[in-house]
């Protein structure tokens, strides 16, 4: 429905015919629109939220974050509208460059859990070796 940008909203109206098994008039179909993209909104940025709290309180003022799902990767806009919400959020000065990186981007982790589980074992691997051992259940296991 989000990307639906006919004049009459056929596709938002195919979807709410085989969907939810009724037909809607166009002032209808606007309004299941608009709420669609309300939703999408809401979504990207309570996730933004989230990393810009975990940002805060690691005192991270630039990185990369890696985001898997099939909304992050599909629902379109999701990234841009989670960007504004962070540039919102963490009072970003306004870009001078539109090729200029956000200080903190939201990107797709391609491999999933796999690249996660690679990244968590490396940062506590780091941490360990830098003598942070709380919340690790066996750091010797971390050891060079």
């Amino acid at each position: 429905m989000t990307r639906d940008v006919s004049d009459d909203l056929a596709e938002t109206k195919r979807l709410v015919k085989k969907e939810l098994g009724f037909t809607a008039e166009l002032g209808e179909l606007v309004v299941i629109k608009r709420l669609a993209q309300l939703i999408g909104t809401r979504a990207a940025r309570l996730s933004a939220c989230g990393v810009a709290a975990i940002c805060k309180k690691k005192g991270y003022d630039r990185c990369h974050v890696g985001a898997d799902g099939s909304v992050f990767h599909k629902y379109p806009h999701f990234k841009a509208r989670g960007a504004q919400a962070l540039k919102e959020i963490l009072d970003w000065p306004d870009k001078q460059d539109p090729d200029e990186e956000d200080p903190i981007e939201i990107l797709p982790a391609e491999d999933g859990s796999g690249v996660g589980a690679a990244l968590i074992a490396a940062l506590t691997f780091k941490r360990v070796n830098a003598g942070e051992i709380a919340g690790v259940l066996h750091p010797e296991n971390f050891k060079p």
